[in-house]
């Protein structure tokens, strides 16, 4: 519980805004993620969500001190996409119940399609978050948690991806100005 704490207060001052906290729940209802609302953040018609305990669940990795690195998840899309917590609990679930690791490049595949069907949009990419500041590197109960940025993106990007590598496809979204919020966007590819 003093872990959520330390996550609900790290993510709120980067976000800075009044919360909601709302507790997802697989479809079992075996396993539970709460996830942090702030809406109109980071800009008015967005909506920001991140998990709040999702670092309580190991991912197998460590840092170069031997540190073990766990993550929480960040995202925002535009306020009208409802289901886009879902989304983010869907992939934190992996994690949770099925001890997936989630490193920045990496992607969760089709787990969009699972909560609107006939977008463009059909994956999740994790990055470092680039729209909240203090979001890396954090010590709590003697592990480093670092937030990763939930990105959705194309088959096509998918594709680029896969064959040009995470700092080309990066370069890419920059260079076309993608509105990486917008699960409307047309692929960039």
């Amino acid at each position: 519980m003093q872990n959520k704490k330390e996550i609900f207060k790290i993510i709120h001052e980067a976000v800075k805004l009044t919360p909601q906290v709302i507790s997802y729940s697989d479809e079992n209802e075996s396993h539970k993620i709460d996830i942090y609302i702030g809406e109109n953040r980071p800009d008015v018609g967005l909506t920001t969500y991140s998990t709040i305990g999702l670092s309580e669940y190991p991912i197998e990795i460590v840092d170069r001190q031997g540190r073990e690195i766990r993550v929480e998840f960040i995202g925002m899309c535009t306020s009208e996409f409802t289901s886009f917590p879902n989304i983010l609990a869907s992939c934190a679930f992996n994690i949770i119940k099925d001890h997936y690791s989630y490193t920045p490049g990496m992607v969760n595949m089709n787990v969009i399609d699972d909560y609107y069907k006939n977008l463009e949009m059909r994956h999740i990419y994790y990055t470092i978050p680039s729209y909240w500041e203090d979001l890396q590197g954090h010590l709590i109960d003697g592990h480093i948690v670092n937030w990763l940025f939930a990105i959705p993106i194309s088959d096509n990007e998918l594709d680029y991806l896969n064959e040009n590598g995470v700092d080309a496809f990066e370069d890419l979204l920059e260079s076309n100005d993608t509105e990486v919020y917008d699960l409307y966007r047309r692929s960039i590819i």
